[in-house]
């Protein structure tokens, strides 16, 4: 178990500039040089159950609206949502089931669900239009352990698996409970979308801003300040686990949560599920890594704005969406069984109104973070050992930036790399 994390991770210790959070040009880099290279997480397997279902997902900073679909054959497709004929989107609700033509409400051009252009209304009007040549624009798409994930260069030619690389193999293999059914929480905020990457980055935070709903769960006269217990770096992608308090009980007076999980063996206060729902995620090699007692979760950092979070009750994700220099789209995730009883009906809308509260915590202060960056008084932030992966990430940030393609930007992230993780046994991508 890593205790150095930032020589570990072959970073420096100097302050670091606030530019690349409140710079346009900066953004502009963001946007060619990240997010219309890299590998983009667009949602499970599960989103799509049957052959005809769909998904809409939105990539604000490249203007692009994505359709995916499930193929007869089972397979996952990915289109941009743009009409032919004159660049309507052709699908305006984000999601459907068991759909096999899609029509654009603008003039009735009709595609199949796999892209194919099938009618167009009043044809013999146009001027020898030829009709397999006027599909939906492919996107590159592939699945990763039941993720799936797209790439918007179209001469892209790095696999998913590729990209992965360690972090893939690192975390493959995981069992996700309940990855059918979710609860969303989703916001659009006035900052910068760093800040919220950089909020789900750290523990340094919780026992203050979070001291009046998880602090305590996450700290103790042993730890008081939450330190991190392991870091690993897999070229661009990053991982944590946070210290838990093994001793926690809720306070006399917190009667409703007493009630929520009387009757209830859990791991933690993080739990939707019980113990004996979560044991193969738990026993997972990735799982708390160093396997320590006092684990809490994993924070799972896929580059550039996913987060996949495993504690020992289950996993939730966060989805960080850059809209312009100076706002963003969250999206969270909370995956959670269906509840058989009245108890276990209860116990969920408690676990889940409890962490909806630790995110609008978050979410309201990186607001107020933008907006103290953006006056310009500051020009440097001074970090600490335990915010290494906002450290990482900058450094990341800039490799990619130096980079004329995802290739040279994934070399050159190589330098810190943890030890090599074995392949798996089996082929995860699909």
């Amino acid at each position: 178990m890593r205790t150095n994390f930032t020589q570990a991770a072959g970073l420096g210790t100097e302050p670091l500039s606030f530019e690349p959070y409140r710079s346009q040009a900066y953004f502009e880099l963001e946007r060619e040089k990240i997010f219309r290279r890299t590998w983009l997480i667009m949602g499970r397997v599960e989103d799509l159950p049957n052959a005809g279902d769909y998904i809409v997902k939105e990539v604000e900073i490249c203007n692009a609206s994505i359709l995916i679909t499930r193929q007869a054959s089972g397979a996952v497709r990915a289109f941009h949502n743009i009409c032919s004929h004159r660049g309507n989107q052709v699908v305006w609700d984000s999601k459907g089931s068991r759909k096999t033509m899609f029509r654009c409400p603008y003039h009735n051009w009709t595609y199949g669900n796999d892209g194919k252009l099938l009618a167009i209304s009043d044809e013999k009007m146009f001027f020898g239009v030829d009709k397999k040549k006027c599909g939906l624009d492919t996107v590159h798409c592939d699945v990763w352990d039941g993720w799936i994930f797209i790439n918007l260069n179209p001469e892209n030619r790095m696999t998913l698996r590729e990209y992965l690389g360690s972090m893939g193999n690192f975390l493959s293999g995981i069992p996700y409970p309940n990855a059918h059914r979710s609860i969303k929480i989703q916001a659009h905020l006035k900052c910068n979308w760093k800040f919220l990457i950089d909020a789900f980055s750290e523990a340094y935070h919780i026992p203050v801003l979070h001291s009046k709903t998880i602090g305590p769960t996450f700290s103790n006269k042993s730890n008081p300040l939450a330190h991190l217990q392991n870091a690993e770096f897999f070229g661009p992608h990053q991982s944590i686990s946070l210290f838990g308090n093994p001793d926690y009980k809720p306070e006399e007076a917190a009667l409703v949560e007493k009630l929520a999980y009387s009757g209830m063996v859990s791991e933690n206060v993080l739990a939707a599920n019980q113990s004996e729902d979560t044991a193969d995620l738990r026993s997972h090699r990735s799982v708390n890594p160093g396997k320590s007692p006092t684990w809490s979760m994993d924070i799972n950092e896929i580059f550039p704005n996913f987060h996949l979070d495993v504690a020992g009750g289950g996993f939730w994700t966060h989805e960080i969406w850059p809209i312009t220099q100076d706002s963003s789209r969250y999206e969270m995730r909370f995956f959670v069984p269906e509840p058989k009883t009245v108890r276990e009906a209860f116990h969920q809308e408690h676990y889940i109104a409890r962490l909806a509260d630790v995110v609008l915590e978050d979410l309201a202060n990186v607001e107020r973070t933008h907006k103290g960056v953006a006056a310009r008084v500051k020009n440097e932030m001074v970090l600490q050992e335990h915010e290494v992966l906002i450290r990482r990430m900058l450094k990341v940030h800039e490799e990619f930036e130096q980079s004329e393609t995802l290739e040279e930007a994934m070399k050159r992230c190589a330098w810190a790399d943890s030890d090599t993780v074995p392949e798996p046994a089996l082929e995860n991508c699909a």
